[in-house]
C-alpha cells in the first residue's frame, strides 16, 4: 500500500524540523561551553592581576620599611634629612630598590664617587641645557628646553643600607641642607632642588608627591 504524498511531505518537514532543533541545541550548548570557558579565563586573569598587585604592594612596603629604619635612626642622631625625604629619594633614585646600583652596591641615592675606596661604574641620566655639546654616540632625549643624556659615571659602593643612609646624610648636610632640624619635608625637598642635588627640574615636586601618595610623613613623627 502506497503512502500518500501528503504524509511523506509531512514526515520530511517534521524530520527537517527535528534536525533544526538538534543542530540549534548543539550550537546553544557549544556557546554555553564557550561562555563558561571564557568566563573562567577572565576570572583567572583578574586573579593573576590582583595577586600581582598584592605582591607589588608588599614588595614596595618592605622596601620602604627597609629604608625607614636606618633613616629614622640617622635622623635622631643628626637631625639633617627627614626620614620621609630619605625614603622618597630612595624610591625615586632606585625605583623601589630595583636599580642595579642598589642591588649591587647598596647605592640607594645614586651618589657619585667612592666610599672608603669602593665604587662601581654605571650609566646615569643627566639633564643639561639644550645648547650643551655632547660627545658622539651619547644618547640624547629632548625634554622641553633641556637635554637628557646618558653618560657613564663612578658611584659609591656601600657595605649596607645603613652605611648608605648615614653617608647620604653627611653629603646632604655639607652641600644641600645646611640647616639642622628643618621639620618640613616640603622645605627640605625645595632646598635639595634649589641647591642642585639633582638636575631633574621636577625633582622636588616628585619627592613631595611620593611622600603624600604613600604617607611617608608618618616616619617623621
Amino acid at each position: 500500500m502506497k503512502t500518500p504524498k501528503g504524509t511523506i511531505a509531512k514526515r520530511v518537514i517534521l524530520g527537517l524540523f527535528a534536525l533544526v532543533i538538534l543542530v540549534g541545541g548543539y550550537n546553544v550548548a557549544k556557546q554555553v561551553r564557550n561562555n563558561i570557558r571564557e568566563n573562567a579565563i577572565e576570572k583567572a586573569d583578574k586573579q593573576r592581576i590582583i595577586d600581582a598587585q598584592k605582591a607589588d604592594a608588599k614588595r614596595r612596603h618592605e622596601f620602604a620599611e627597609t629604608i625607614a629604619k636606618p633613616a629614622m635612626q640617622v635622623w635622631k642622631k643628626e637631625h639633617v634629612v627627614l626620614p620621609s625625604i630619605v625614603i622618597a629619594q630612595a624610591i625615586q633614585e632606585s625605583n623601589w630598590g630595583q636599580s642595579k646600583l642598589y642591588q649591587k652596591a647598596y647605592n640607594i641615592f645614586g651618589v657619585k664617587g667612592t666610599y672608603k675606596g669602593q665604587s662601581i661604574s654605571y650609566f646615569t641620566d643627566e639633564y643639561v641645557s639644550k645648547d650643551t655639546k655632547v660627545a658622539k654616540g651619547v644618547k640624547v632625549v629632548m625634554e622641553g628646553d633641556k637635554k637628557k643624556i646618558s653618560v657613564p659615571a663612578t658611584f659609591r659602593k656601600y657595605p649596607s643600607v645603613y652605611a648608605a643612609v648615614e653617608n647620604h646624610s653627611t653629603v646632604v648636610a655639607l652641600n644641600f641642607i645646611k640647616k639642622k632640624n628643618v621639620t618640613s619635608y616640603e622645605d627640605q625637598a625645595t632646598m635639595l632642588q634649589k641647591n642642585g642635588y639633582a638636575t631633574d627640574p621636577n625633582y622636588a615636586k616628585s619627592l613631595i608627591a611620593l611622600i603624600k601618595q604613600y604617607d611617608l610623613a608618618k616616619y617623621d613623627k
